[in-house]
């Protein structure tokens, strides 16, 4: 066997059916592809001494390029019934405020440009006052996330090798790996760590606080709940200490819950006008959670704190661009005006409506393995760990892996929730102009 019977490169990439692949994707990027393939199948021939034939090299390249095609961001059906999904973008957005901001963020905008007085500006200034009349903070302004907002904030009032002092039973990690000790850590801070993992005092606070102790933050158990024997002093009584010492506190709230009118005022979690009046400098929150906009982290303080924060280098590389600040903005004018957004609409849906919604969709499918079920629903993306509501949605039987994959495959995916000898599809998450099309995936799935 000798590696020069192996398909070259160049033929492949003249073969006529490689032609249709070089139009989608581009020359270039086909040919980094194959000259990555090459290699390995070399590997794989010397190991099974077999070469293939460039038939076969070519449905390897196709069947690649088959799986960046599905990994380029498109939309799902979002049927599992968690409202804020991680893995599928969190909090679903107006489409009415992305078609506002078509002209404005396709051409030139004055994302940085004092319209009135003909110089330049500030980035998102009217999100950082419409961020302040929300919360009845002084100022505000937002970053590109909230664990950016932890540590600006950190890294800016307590960098240089001052002291951060943090309860042990707030050390928390959220998804994709972020924990508040090493974001403390990397922002050249020292932690102080006061209390045990389930009890902290006040006490514990007021005997570690030193000359070298520049910030208190408080954490929200935003995404866990501790019980039994646990005890934590009020974020008030905190603020009033650090107070009393001339040391700033920020309260990281994580969820973002600007009103807790929501569900019927049932929310049992602090929102952020709340942590304003505990007598946090700083409150800094995710806008992409209970808040329901982008992907951003939200800073509400103090106006003297806000402008040091702005005036930091650092800030820089977590400033937003102009499309998250044009739909960041969209998403608080809607809380000024009232306005309901997407998220807030499917979780305050009524559940007589979903339950006739799912004896329409069976109808439709007219297939006895589709029938209507009552479920449960949740917020997810890290917020409201406990609160579940009531849901209805679609069961159908079956093999749960093959029907999810059947799901998953067709060209608009379905994201269902697997069960024993079924999957589920929860139409709290169902958007409401994706009924059609659920029914069409849901009848291909079945055929």
């Amino acid at each position: 066997m000798s590696m020069r019977e192996f398909p070259s490169v160049s033929s492949i990439l003249e073969d006529e059916s490689i032609g249709p692949l070089i139009r989608e994707w581009s020359f270039p990027f086909v040919s980094h592809e194959l000259k990555r393939l090459i290699p390995e199948l070399k590997r794989q021939s010397i190991s099974d001494s077999f070469i293939p034939g460039k038939d076969e090299v070519i449905s390897r390249l196709l069947s690649i390029f088959d799986g960046y095609r599905r990994d380029l961001m498109q939309p799902v059906i979002n049927g599992t019934g968690v409202i804020l999904h991680t893995n599928l973008g969190r909090a679903p957005l107006s489409s009415t405020a992305y078609e506002d901001l078509l002209e404005t963020v396709t051409g030139y905008s004055n994302l940085e440009f004092d319209l009135l007085e003909g110089k330049r500006s500030s980035r998102s200034r009217v999100v950082g006052r419409m961020l302040a009349a929300l919360s009845g903070a002084e100022s505000g302004m937002a970053v590109n996330n909230n664990a950016a907002a932890v540590y600006l904030i950190v890294a800016n009032l307590a960098g240089n090798g001052r002291q951060v002092i943090i309860s042990r039973g707030q050390l928390i990690q959220i998804g994709g790996g972020f924990r508040i000790p090493e974001i403390i850590e990397r922002s050249g801070a020292i932690l102080r760590e006061v209390g045990t993992t389930n009890k902290t005092a006040l006490g514990d606070y007021r005997k570690a606080i030193t000359k070298n102790t520049s910030l208190v933050l408080i954490v929200h158990k935003s995404n866990f709940v501790q019980r039994g024997f646990t005890e934590e002093p009020e974020p008030a009584e905190i603020a009033k200490l650090a107070h009393s010492k001339n040391i700033p506190i920020c309260y990281d709230l994580g969820s973002g819950l600007i009103f807790k009118g929501g569900l019927g005022g049932q929310l049992d979690e602090p929102s952020v006008p709340t942590a304003v009046r505990t007598g946090a400098d700083l409150v800094c929150f995710s806008g992409d959670k209970l808040l329901a906009g982008p992907q951003s982290g939200l800073i509400a303080g103090k106006e003297k704190l806000i402008g040091r924060l702005i005036k930091d280098p650092l800030y820089r590389t977590f400033r937003l661009d102009k499309l998250t600040i044009g739909l960041l903005e969209k998403t608080l004018l809607a809380y000024l005006r009232g306005t309901p957004l997407p998220a807030w609409e499917l979780a305050n849906t009524p559940i007589d409506l979903l339950k006739a919604k799912a004896d329409e969709v069976v109808e439709a499918i007219n297939n006895p393995a589709a029938t209507p079920t009552p479920l449960k629903s949740s917020f997810g993306g890290g917020s409201l760990p406990e609160y579940e509501f009531d849901s209805f949605g679609i069961r159908i039987a079956g093999d749960p892996m093959d029907l999810s994959r059947r799901l998953l495959r067709y060209s608009t995916p379905v994201v269902c929730r697997n069960v024993s000898n079924a999957v589920l599809i929860d139409l709290r998450t169902v958007m409401p102009e994706c009924y059609s099309t659920l029914i069409d995936a849901i009848r291909s799935c079945l055929s």
